[in-house]
């Protein structure tokens, strides 16, 4: 009898080292996964990042583009104004000069 329960209690003992091992194990798991878990974030992360600046910068020489392309029509517009300015200027010379000479 006395042999019957010293092999319950070693088995009980045995068990209990297995239930603790299994629980260190389950530990060790949980930071595992928790560490690959945070990977994964900071790479999602990076890669939002990159993407980021990649649209950002695209979007900058976009607006850029436009800006020339309005500067150069504004430029356009001014050098029309300019020589309808300059005609004006001159027929009005020439009739200021046809007023003075009587013609």
């Amino acid at each position: 009898m006395e042999e019957v329960i010293k092999q319950i209690v070693d088995a009980e003992k045995a068990a209990e080292g297995r239930i603790e091992k299994a629980k260190e194990e389950a530990k060790q798991i949980v930071l595992k996964a928790r560490e690959e878990a945070k990977a994964i974030e900071r790479q999602i992360i990076e890669e939002a990042e990159k993407k980021g600046a990649l649209l950002i910068e695209e979007k900058k020489r976009e607006g850029e583009k436009e800006a020339s392309l309005i500067l150069k029509q504004g430029d356009e517009e001014l050098d029309e104004l300019k020589a309808r300015a300059v005609e004006n200027f001159e027929r009005a010379i020439d009739a200021g000069i046809k007023l003075v000479r009587g013609s």
